[in-house]
């Protein structure tokens, strides 16, 4: 019988297969051709043929990214009264001496320390309390003595100082209540604003201030199908909401409370170097169902370093984390690589037959066997090796009836 020719297109994989094959081809048959015993496929002389040329083969998904700042205890608050002022704005970079509210008119200020507050402090006081306020005088610039943990007369006075300069009565002692010791400083720090606002009474002992660490934590929620999609280390394009494009990578992964959706762990892109959809050789859902999400994936994952330095380690959102609102989910555009691009000569994946030793071959127009290993596959088409562009091969044109 007389074959038609077709020719495959110059760009495939991540371009549809509309057009590359005639009419009656089914995408579906091509996975029984290549993973039925032989003998299950159609009549072998229904046959169309199209010309293999160069082209590429790719794979993306398109989801939504969560972003959002894990918030940790870090200070508590020993005023007793109404709050009248909320001074910190949320995620703003604290520093030693800033001011985070104030009650009954009276600052409350950050200062660092790992102590908490538990007493006033004043002539004579000793104590890692003590240290820590003399600390913060020297930081502030209004003490230059040694921080040996005991308040003589050149810390009260460095404490008057610093009261002139807050506003309040300088008596050379600090009351329980006007300073908030933190772990690290500088900071990101956010208050809890349902305890702390304007008309709310405060006794003393809460847990006010909250660090935000020093980067999101970015997650991929998706659905089960889709998961299986996506491999461990596959490439994930981000968009923000400024329009910055950030990259990162699939680090883990782990069945979310409500069931029916994975959440996968975001890290980092790589310096370099393949992702990990790339290295596995195009292989996609190869490790859909392994790895548990790591708690803290390498690079700026939530929680660690809470404290620490804004930008001390690699993040995702790099030096624009500070467009990520800090409260709530904020849901990015992303597009997920689960196959890297790949160039070769390609054909329609329908063409490939197996033999029963499963080794792969294209049918020229003439019925001459080539064998060919494949690269990549996707969207029903293949990067092959074993043949040259040019070359007519055969591919089903229809189910026989």
């Amino acid at each position: 019988m007389s074959a038609r020719r077709l020719r495959v297109g110059g760009r495939a994989g991540m371009i549809g297969v509309a057009g590359l094959v005639a009419g009656g081809v089914v995408a579906g048959w091509a996975l029984t051709v290549v993973l039925s015993p032989p003998g299950a496929a159609a009549d072998p002389a229904a046959f169309a043929t199209v010309t293999v040329t160069e082209g590429e083969v790719g794979s993306r998904l398109a989801l939504n990214v969560a972003a959002e700042w894990q918030a940790l205890p870090v200070g508590t608050n020993e005023a007793v009264g109404v709050v009248t002022s909320v001074d910190a704005t949320a995620g703003t970079v604290a520093a030693a001496g800033a001011r985070l509210y104030g009650v009954n008119e009276r600052p409350v200020v950050a200062a660092q320390g790992s102590v908490p507050a538990y007493r006033d402090i004043g002539s004579a006081t000793s104590g890692d309390d003590a240290a820590q306020l003399q600390g913060l005088l020297r930081d502030l610039g209004v003490y230059a003595g040694a921080i040996d943990g005991t308040i003589g007369t050149d810390s009260v006075a460095a404490i008057e100082r610093w009261q002139q300069a807050l506003g309040v009565d300088a008596t050379g002692t600090v009351r329980l209540g006007d300073v908030v010791f933190v772990p690290t400083l500088p900071a990101r720090l956010t208050l809890k604003t349902d305890v702390v606002r304007r008309g709310a009474r405060l006794g003393g002992g809460e847990e006010v201030v909250l660090a935000l660490g020093s980067a999101p934590q970015f997650t991929l929620p998706a659905g089960e199908a889709q998961s299986a999609e996506i491999p461990t280390g596959a490439r994930v394009e981000i968009t923000a909401a400024g329009g910055q494009r950030w990259e990162a990578s699939v680090a883990g992964r782990a069945a979310a409370p409500s069931g029916g959706t994975v959440v996968l762990g975001l890290e980092p892109a790589p310096a370099g170097g393949a992702s990990g959809a790339e290295a596995a050789g195009g292989a996609m859902g190869a490790e859909a169902a392994g790895g548990a999400m790591g708690a803290a994936p390498a690079g700026g994952a939530a929680g660690g370093d809470a404290a620490g330095e804004p930008g001390a380690a690699a993040s995702i959102c790099g030096a624009a984390c500070d467009s990520v609102p800090v409260t709530g989910q904020t849901l990015l555009a992303a597009e997920i690589v689960t196959l890297e691009t790949v160039r070769g000569t390609v054909v329609p994946a329908i063409a490939l037959r197996s033999d029963p030793q499963h080794a792969l071959s294209l049918l020229d127009e003439g019925g001459v066997a080539h064998p060919v290993t494949v690269t990549a596959e996707a969207r029903g088409m293949a990067v092959v090796g074993g043949v040259q562009p040019g070359l007519r091969v055969r591919v089903p044109s229809a189910v026989a009836p």
